[in-house]
């Protein structure tokens, strides 16, 4: 059965909000689109257009944190969410708890281990390096550095094994050097 126009539009958007509730993290437009495209359940232009029609009509908010802008389900997303989740199809329910539940730890591990670099003057770099938890720093180091290319290198390396070099640095601060 072929969905008229303008249901097709709706049930676009109740796949957009189902996915912002099932994730249940704060996410950028890139990642948005990153994961929609990469499991092809909206085209692009449809993707912007429903994004942008769902905060217009206040069902997703877009909030500022750290400089980026993140989108998140309203409590009146959530309700119209309830009301007409009925028309989201069974096959797209299935897909999404079977593509995004991995995708979930992904991003909450990506979010509370952080590192960056940002130039300080010409020959310094200072490169910053946080674990966060409940979205508390519960470790930071800021590393003053020489050039880019040390910077980019200590992100790289604390991108690859950030757990590793987390325990390692807490293991040398505690060990009892006596």
């Amino acid at each position: 059965m072929e969905l008229s126009s303008s249901n097709k539009i709706a049930q676009d958007k109740l796949k957009l909000l189902y996915i912002l509730n099932y994730i249940n993290l704060p996410l950028t437009n890139a990642e948005i689109t990153n994961f929609i495209l990469d499991n092809d359940f909206l085209d692009y232009f449809t993707l912007q257009q429903s994004l942008g029609d769902l905060c217009d009509s206040k069902f997703v908010v877009l909030n500022l944190k750290n400089g980026n802008k993140y989108y998140s389900i309203s409590e009146a997303g959530i309700v119209a969410l309830d009301m007409f989740s009925e028309k989201l199809p069974k096959y797209f329910i299935n897909q999404v708890e079977k593509n995004f539940s991995n995708l979930k730890k992904e991003i909450k591990k990506h979010r509370e281990l952080l590192g960056h670099y940002y130039k300080k003057k010409d020959d310094e770099y200072i490169v910053s390096l946080q674990v966060m938890e409940n979205e508390s720093t519960i470790f930071s180091l800021s590393i003053n550095v020489p050039d880019e290319e040390l910077a980019k290198h200590i992100c790289k390396k604390w991108d690859s094994s950030p757990e590793t070099i987390f325990s390692s640095i807490l293991k040398t601060l505690t060990t009892d050097f006596n």
